[in-house]
């Protein structure tokens, strides 16, 4: 029975690293998605400050092209569009949650090792209980014998106990597990084996509009560096620093359009799928098993007892045996 018990807590032991492989997984994950959403949020406020930056730069260039109807339409036509382009990605929208991501997968993270833990304490305290049972019997004494039968039913109930918990564990994932489309993005791949994800539609034409705009910009400043700084020297001041200001937004466009790909996303969503639903199932599943055959053990192994405590010799008897071995 005892090597039973021990079979069990081998399988306790396999089945505990792979639900925290598993759950590291996917905390890890989480916690690369939350970075990316953060840093979409970022670029977004990043870039809508192109207009208040622009700003200043375009007032001075058209109050020095007053006199010249074609440079002044340039130039407005330059503020029109900054407008545009901080209009169309001010409008894209996550819909996160108020809820911090970052915070709630450090949470889960600290939950996850605190049950690790947990599980590596009670496998000791079964394998403790287990060894000196055995010795125990070896040695046929009482007062071991009598602790360890304390400490075997404490056993028990640490895994019928555990072996609940499991089980509503899985009973609550397995719903997880199998609907996992997220109500951030959209499915756009018809094929169910392949769950490929990106930005709603109205996010590209948003993206595409916003280049063209931007695109636009550099056209009408480089047609007043070429034909308006030559008659306005003035205006070569605030032309070089829109164009500073133009080149930096396009730096940080080319990495708001990088992220809003969703392939880091939907990388970080299938290994988050793969650690709850390969490994941390797997290791949850093997965990039933050891708590399971744990307390079977035990059951058994306290049913045993009382006939092992009967087959000690008495005290009496040892005094007479070992009397009678001096003789």
């Amino acid at each position: 029975r005892s090597r039973s018990d021990l079979v069990a807590i081998g399988i306790g032991f396999y089945g505990n690293s792979e639900a925290n492989d598993g759950m590291y997984q996917l905390t890890s994950s989480l916690l690369t998605a939350n970075y990316t959403l953060t840093s979409i949020d970022l670029l977004v406020n990043t870039i809508a400050g192109l207009q208040l930056s622009v700003s200043g730069p375009l007032t001075t260039m058209e109050e020095l092209f007053t006199g010249s109807k074609p440079f002044l339409v340039s130039t407005r036509n330059c503020r029109r569009l900054s407008e545009n382009v901080v209009n169309l990605l001010s409008s894209i929208s996550l819909a996160r949650s108020s809820v911090d991501g970052g915070l709630v997968a450090v949470g889960m993270f600290y939950f996850f090792y605190d049950r690790w833990l947990s599980y590596v304490l009670l496998l000791l305290l079964d394998l403790i209980v287990c060894l000196f049972i055995l010795l125990g019997l070896a040695k046929q004494a009482r007062w071991l014998l009598i602790l360890m039968t304390v400490l075997a039913w404490l056993a028990l109930f640490l895994s019928w106990g555990s072996l609940g918990l499991e089980t509503a564990t899985v009973v609550v994932s397995r719903p997880s597990s199998a609907d996992y489309s997220p109500s951030i993005l959209m499915i756009y791949n018809d094929n169910p084996k392949e769950k490929l994800f990106i930005p709603l539609t109205c996010w590209l034409q948003l993206l595409t509009q916003s280049q063209r705009a931007l695109s636009n910009i550099h056209t009408h400043l480089s047609s007043l560096d070429r034909n308006a700084l030559p008659q306005f020297p003035k205006a070569e001041k605030s032309l070089r620093e829109v164009q500073q200001i133009l080149n930096s937004t396009e730096g940080n466009f080319h990495q708001l359009v990088a992220l809003l790909n969703c392939r880091g996303l939907n990388k970080d969503y299938i290994d988050s799928l793969k650690g709850l639903c390969y490994d941390g199932m797997e290791g949850l599943l093997y965990l039933s098993l050891y708590s399971f055959l744990s307390a079977l053990a035990f059951t058994a192994i306290l049913c045993s007892l009382p006939g092992a405590w009967r087959s000690f010799p008495r005290s009496e008897e040892c005094e007479y045996v070992c009397v009678r071995a001096e003789v």
